[in-house]
């Protein structure tokens, strides 16, 4: 009797000690399985129903530890195909929703907008600070899709630096009623970033969200 007191002591020892891990991965499952077997009392051993159903669940655990990793595996491949695909975007001329002028030396800067209706309008351009650098009469245009170009100068006539400006079309049918207008940039793609979950290309110094692109076209 004593010798059978000190195994179901061994037993149980075995078993708080496997209880302490959290998380029961398929080899912490085996050893359990295993040290029970190894321990169980010869006089009582484990019902044959009982043995079938942590076997059944021995399976189950395989399986779904073979899923999660073929899904890991699926995983890494399609981002690995999405950023080598977007990196195909590299010099390329896009159209994307954005108020970004990007000038650069000796060169006009591009852009395009997007009116609902014909209306009289009008370019607005900002520096990085806010402040109004230029506001040139577009004249009456009609509703769809129009480009156009600054050529860099402020209202007096001068040439700004090179770098990053923003830009807004105000458009009115009357005196005082405004009407919706779209801003779009145009420029070739020069990089592509992919940080914190979000991929973005580069035209200029402007970051472009995927979602925001419209066009994209061969150099």
């Amino acid at each position: 009797m004593a010798v059978n007191a000190v195994t179901s002591t061994t037993s149980q020892d075995s078993s708080v000690n496997l209880a302490k891990s959290d998380d029961l991965d398929k080899q912490a499952f085996l050893e359990l399985l295993t040290t029970q077997l190894k321990y169980q009392d010869p006089l009582n051993p484990m019902e044959n129903t009982e043995f079938v159903a942590q076997l059944a669940q021995f399976s189950s655990l395989e399986q779904l530890w073979n899923l999660n990793t073929t899904l890991q595996t699926n995983s890494q491949l399609t981002q690995a195909m999405h950023n080598s695909m977007i990196s195909s975007l590299i010099g390329k001329e896009v159209y994307a929703y954005s108020d970004y002028l990007d000038l650069q030396d000796g060169e006009p800067a591009q852009f395009s907008y997007y009116m609902d209706e014909t209306a009289e309008a009008s370019l607005i351009v900002y520096d990085e600070d806010g402040n109004v650098v230029n506001r040139i009469d577009l004249g009456a245009q009609e509703a769809g899709m129009h480009d156009g170009e600054w050529d860099g100068t402020n209202m007096s006539g001068e040439q700004m630096s090179p770098g990053s400006y923003i830009f807004k079309v105000a458009a009115k049918t009357g005196e005082s009623e405004e009407t919706a207008v779209d801003t779009l940039m145009r420029g070739i793609v020069s990089s592509v970033r992919f940080a914190d979950g979000e991929t973005t290309v580069m035209v200029g110094n402007a970051p472009i969200y995927l979602s925001d692109i419209l066009e994209i076209k061969a150099p």
